[in-house]
């Protein structure tokens, strides 16, 4: 009877503890659906700050950007104005090139026509006696002088002109040639009615002399003149 009891009251036992389960059970439940739980807040700020390296970066890369750019312009400029510089030279230089081969070109001219002309001098004293034969052909007395005298000085003058001819001396003036100022020197003058003679040499006083086409003694004229 003794058992009986003790197991009745390990059963009162037993319902009383889970009596007391259930209550818990349903005290948890009531606070898990009528209170709600506390959870942690979240955080919904939005960092829009980038990290200090990322902006370090970014800056880097504008300023090297940045200096590329000025660097590129600084080459262009550079390479204009060294383009600009080669034309100026290679100008300068073809312009200095032409004044040398002018001036040379006009130093071997000088040169040639000191050459050509250095015996003027000379020749001028020597037409004086070739005028002096001229002269002397003229008069009348010319062909009552000793034969053999007078062409052994025929001779000579032949042979000192022929040396003249050499070096480029040639006499002009002619009756009949228009009158030409820049050769021809008027000391008279001759009338006439022919009016296809005015203003034509009538007489040669002095022959002229040019030497290589440059004339180093105008003629001596009359020209003739309608009335």
């Amino acid at each position: 009877m003794n058992n009986d009891n003790n197991d009745q009251i390990d059963i009162n036992e037993n319902k009383e503890s889970e009596i007391k389960i259930d209550l818990d059970a349903d005290i948890n439940d009531t606070i898990d659906l009528g209170i709600p739980k506390t959870k942690k807040p979240i955080d919904t700020t939005v960092d829009t700050d980038m990290p200090e390296t990322d902006v370090d970066e970014e800056i880097i890369l504008e300023d090297e950007s940045e200096n590329s750019n000025n660097t590129i312009k600084k080459l262009k400029d550079e390479i204009k104005q060294l383009k600009q510089e080669k034309i100026d030279l290679l100008t300068n230089w073809q312009k200095d090139k032409a004044d040398f081969i002018n001036a040379r070109r006009r130093d071997e001219e000088t040169k040639a026509d000191v050459i050509k002309f250095s015996n003027q001098i000379l020749i001028n004293d020597l037409l004086p006696i070739i005028d002096g034969y001229e002269q002397a052909k003229t008069q009348s007395t010319w062909t009552a002088v000793d034969e053999a005298w007078r062409k052994g000085i025929e001779s000579i003058i032949d042979k000192l002109y022929a040396s003249l001819q050499k070096v480029g001396v040639e006499s002009y003036g002619k009756e009949g040639d228009d009158f030409d100022p820049n050769i021809y020197e008027a000391l008279g003058q001759e009338k006439t009615d022919d009016t296809s003679k005015d203003h034509k040499v009538a007489m040669i006083m002095q022959k002229g002399y040019k030497l290589h086409d440059k004339v180093i003694r105008v003629a001596l004229v009359k020209v003739y003149t309608l009335q």
